[in-house]
């Protein structure tokens, strides 16, 4: 009965071999790889280090979050789409499964971890857009051989897809065709966190003990070797558990412990210096992740450094939703779509009073937003009046003066 639930598509995109068997083995694909570290970076490798789910889980959750509205482009400005129309719905709820939240989750995701990701258009027979369904990024092959072309993989068949039936959304690209992967560039920072949260695993499961020497003055037969050896068993496979426990050595030896301890190899000053690296990567302050150990230097404050992660971490993602989806959805129409973003820094009202006092022409300024405009992006409505639309507030106050 479980089996029924499961998505090739979701355990596919993280390596596994198929669930039904309950059996996990990595799949060796082209993303991420080995590293000099030692350790194996995939997808899957990379969210079990913490800052990388945390970078990725507060890009999926905060993109997806955001309203995303439709907008009718007329003469005299831009206003939203009006009734419920079918590309209303559709931002809604992109297919029978899921929501637009999840869709644009699992998009952020497969963009934030292998800088690329796929939806099928579905279209009706006037090609008109009635559907989008993502698709791991291992099941497609983009082709530029001749023209742009996308080979998908589904259920073992292979077929072509042309663009104006494929959503790309990709990240930063070196041909302007294929998003350039995060864990295949940066496996190598991936790969030592790794190594470093496994190093500190073994550490903390040996009780601290990094192994030794055993020394004596004078040469041992193979019999006393065998007895040395013997007495510590533990020392060499042993867990937590053995801690306490002790060994009775004859002879005079000496013990010399081998290897550095976490202090003396700066552990916690290069975990620190791993995640803010890590961090970086995506743009994320290490405040959203909760490092909030050293001040960012995109600000001061908090919504200096908001501010900055909208902008440099975010917007990536968003500007190219955005204009994938008008390219592919409403290129040649009078409609297009928008990240909503001013409701991530709703929680700053002393920030938006002096934006919305600027915007209005406070201070002396001429203003550049109408009370209409101000009382919308609040998600209030609207003033009846000709002057709520037409004219600001200092407008208005200067005319009932003269």
């Amino acid at each position: 009965m479980a089996s029924r639930w499961y998505n090739p598509m979701s355990w596919s995109f993280f390596g596994f071999n198929d669930p039904k068997t309950g059996q996990y083995i990595e799949v060796n694909n082209e993303i991420g790889g080995q590293t000099r570290s030692g350790e194996v970076v995939t997808p899957k490798k990379a969210m079990a280090i913490p800052i990388v789910w945390s970078c990725v889980k507060i890009l999926s959750e905060t993109v997806s979050g955001l309203p995303l509205k439709l907008y009718d482009d007329l003469p005299a400005g831009r206003a939203l789409a009006k009734g419920n129309s079918r590309a209303a719905r559709l931002l809604a709820k992109p297919n029978p499964y899921m929501t637009m939240l999840n869709f644009i989750k699992a998009i952020i995701v497969n963009m934030a971890l292998r800088g690329n990701a796929f939806a099928l258009i579905e279209r009706n027979d006037a090609g008109e857009f009635i559907g989008f369904i993502p698709l791991g990024a291992d099941s497609v092959e983009v082709n530029t051989d001749d023209d742009l072309i996308y080979w998908v993989t589904l259920k073992g068949e292979r077929f072509p897809v042309s663009p104006e039936f494929m959503l790309h959304f990709k990240i930063f690209s070196a041909d302007g065709i294929n998003g350039l992967s995060p864990v295949e560039f940066q496996k190598e920072a991936m790969g030592l966190a790794k190594a470093a949260q496994s190093w500190s695993s073994r550490f903390m499961r040996k009780g601290g003990f990094t192994g030794g020497y055993v020394i004596y003055d004078n040469f041992l037969t193979a019999e006393q070797q065998a007895q040395v050896l013997d007495k510590f068993p533990k020392i060499r496979d042993g867990d937590v558990e053995d801690i306490g426990k002790m060994g009775l050595l004859q002879g005079g030896p000496k013990i010399v412990p081998a290897g550095m301890t976490q202090k003396d190899s700066q552990f916690i000053e290069s975990q620190q210096f791993q995640e803010e690296a890590l961090a970086g990567i995506w743009g994320v302050p290490l405040y959203l992740a909760n490092r909030a150990g050293k001040t960012s230097i995109m600000g001061s404050n908090l919504e200096q450094q908001t501010s900055g992660f909208i902008t440099f971490g975010l917007s990536p993602y968003i500007k190219a939703i955005e204009d994938e989806i008008n390219d592919k959805l409403f290129g040649g129409t009078t409609q297009f779509v928008e990240f909503v973003v001013e409701g991530i820094l709703r929680a700053d009202s002393a920030g938006r009073a002096t934006y919305y006092g600027s915007a209005l022409g406070g201070s002396g300024g001429s203003g550049w937003m109408t009370i209409n405009e101000v009382r919308r992006k609040e998600n209030l409505p609207p003033l009846v009046g000709e002057e709520y639309d037409r004219v600001t507030r200092w407008e208005m106050q200067t005319n009932v003066k003269d």
